[in-house]
């Protein structure tokens, strides 16, 4: 069944299809190199974990296409497909309602002020008000948005606004594989707001006040976002991600990229220069080049980190970054974090999605940061607002 994805982009109030009632729904996470999956019952504070999964995607790391380092969008797209089908056929329970998300350079978040206007008289015109901020054709794009405040400039009333612009053939493409699989899609969110849930139910004791950056390193892509007093303020995606760290182990060594995955997790970064000659006095020669490559692309991360702070920080003299915070798998690499926290002089701490839900005892903790977007997703409701 197709529909409007424009309702369904996070910051546009997500309005139910006809008939569809506010069941239980799974968030579905699809990524390059492995499908993540949870289910939750309950309510924010309150939250039961029902399900979870982490697929390996065929052709990424795993099954017989396991030396290929990427997929088409075609092969992705088909194995992933076939994934959600089987997982959906392999027990009792499972939802048919499925939120999803997207991200990448095909996603847009913008905060712009537009003059005052009623909900409704935006959305008849946000095409056109959209227009000047959006670099894509404005007809091959979904269009969101949400109001955030009212404010005055020039003695005239503006509202401030998050303005979400997908590309249609990008969530096309998600909500096709969920049908596919047998899903019914009933939210399209974005990575970035997903992580914003997370962080949310996670750290409530966090004050107010404070601002932070969260990095979601994936597979291929890395998800930046800054949350200021509860609302993402600057969103962005990078290209700099845990593959980047497997072409520069295979660069240094000659290796393969599946290869390069396993050393990557078994040697990790070795901090000083100490550590680096007690390695190499011991014969580890391997784990300095590994070593070497991870430093190299976590130096290209930092630095679009510092350049992110740099702007957000631009923005306005009171406006600063008090941590930092990261998920992902490749965020699991050894020592990454203490590497990141000294370069960066700020603190860094690993976010964990399952913070105050009960029932996640028997998901391994590797899995944690992996989760994490799945779970924001898994935390989303049709009718939410925000």
């Amino acid at each position: 069944m197709k529909f409007d994805i424009t309702e369904f982009l996070e910051k546009l109030p997500p309005i139910p299809l006809p008939g569809m009632r506010n069941a239980d729904s799974i968030g579905i996470d699809i990524g390059s190199s492995s499908i993540k999956i949870v289910q939750l019952k309950g309510s924010p504070g309150k939250y039961q974990l029902v399900r979870w999964s982490v697929i390996p995607i065929l052709g990424t790391m795993e099954g017989e296409k396991s030396e290929k380092a990427e997929l088409t969008p075609e092969e992705k797209k088909a194995a992933a497909t076939n994934l959600l089908r089987s997982y959906r056929g392999s027990g009792k329970g499972i939802p048919k309602n499925a939120v999803s998300s997207v991200s990448g350079s095909s996603v847009i978040v913008r905060y712009v002020k537009f003059q005052k206007l009623t909900r409704k008289e935006l959305t008849k015109t946000i095409k056109v008000e959209a227009e000047p901020y959006i670099p894509f054709n404005i007809e091959e794009v979904y269009v969101g948005f949400y109001p955030v405040r009212d404010l005055v400039e020039d003695g005239k009333t503006k509202m401030e606004t998050v303005l979400v612009a997908a590309k249609q053939d990008q969530v096309n493409q998600r909500t096709e594989i969920l049908e596919g699989a047998g899903f019914k899609p009933t939210i399209i969110d974005v990575d970035a707001f997903a992580l914003e849930s997370v962080y949310d139910a996670s750290f409530q004791g966090v004050p107010p006040e404070e601002t932070v950056l969260i990095a979601n390193i994936g597979f291929t892509q890395t998800n930046f976002v800054i949350i200021d007093k509860g609302l993402s303020v600057v969103v962005k995606d990078s290209l700099v991600a845990g593959n980047s760290i497997n072409k520069a182990v295979v660069k240094n060594l000659g290796t393969d990229i599946r290869t390069a995955e396993k050393l990557k997790l078994a040697n990790g970064l070795l901090l000083t220069p100490q550590e680096k000659e007690a390695a190499m006095n011991e014969g580890k020669k391997e784990a300095v080049a590994v070593s070497n490559a991870i430093s190299s692309v976590a130096k290209d991360l930092t630095t679009e980190i510092k350049k992110l702070i740099e702007f957000y920080s631009m923005q306005g003299t009171e406006r600063q970054v008090n941590r930092v915070i990261v998920s992902g798998g490749s965020s699991n690499v050894k020592n990454l974090i203490p590497h990141m926290a000294k370069e960066l002089n700020l603190p860094v701490e690993r976010l964990n999605p399952f913070t105050g839900i009960s029932g996640t005892e028997g998901v391994p903790e590797e899995y944690h940061t992996t989760l994490g977007v799945a779970v924001g997703l898994a935390m989303r409701r049709a009718g939410d607002v925000k």
